[in-house]
């Protein structure tokens, strides 16, 4: 009878332990949600400022393009003088 306890008591431990494992993965497994949501918003973000700095790049040099052809303007026009 005492080795039935016995076994009885271990196999009550294995099941509470088997709970505690199951809740701490349960919590892993909501972190990692977390943390995946949060990857898709920083590789959103990411994207965005990309498309941003790509434009502003292709502004900047339509100013610069737009600069030199005045400054080309003006070079032939003191020249014709």
């Amino acid at each position: 009878m005492k080795c039935l306890e016995e076994l009885e008591q271990k196999v009550l431990r294995i099941i509470q332990k088997n709970k505690e494992l199951q809740k701490q993965v349960d919590e892993f497994a909501f972190i990692k949600s977390e943390f995946e949501e949060k990857i898709r918003l920083y590789e959103a973000s990411l994207l965005k400022e990309t498309s941003v700095s790509q434009a502003l790049t292709q502004e900047k040099a339509t100013i610069k393009t737009t600069i030199e052809e005045l400054l080309n303007t003006i070079q032939t026009l003191e020249d014709t003088r």
